[in-house]
């Protein structure tokens, strides 16, 4: 088979790349992209334009525990509990609720992991 017959799926963990990295990595194939907490940083310009690029069907909300907290825990232990500033500041860049966030990268992870 070619690579442009084969499909492939996975995940770039704590992406963080660059728009056009996205597109690129997208014509591979259904991979996903986990978004982590850098994204709340206040400067973090290219991971905020990156997550705007990325279509919400193919993000994973990581923790990435313990490092790379979100703001306001920046520099300290991360946990999973700090998940919803991930959240939050992705539907923050694309203009809709985190809650629509939430269900969709759920609904992603199940459909990665094959969980019912």
């Amino acid at each position: 088979k070619s690579l442009s017959s084969l499909s492939l799926t996975g995940v770039f963990h704590s992406f963080g790349g660059t728009p056009d990295q996205v597109k690129i990595i997208r014509e591979l194939g259904d991979f996903y992209f986990g978004i982590n907490g850098v994204v709340t940083f206040k400067n973090a310009k290219k991971a905020k334009e990156t997550a705007r690029q990325i279509p919400l069907e193919r993000i994973l909300l990581e923790t990435d525990c313990p490092y790379m907290a979100p703001t306001p825990f920046r520099g300290k232990r991360n946990n999973s509990a700090y998940i919803d500033y991930v959240a939050q500041e992705i539907a923050d860049l694309k203009g809709i609720s985190k809650e629509e966030v939430i269900a969709v990268t759920e609904e992603n992870a199940r459909k990665l992991f094959l969980l019912s």
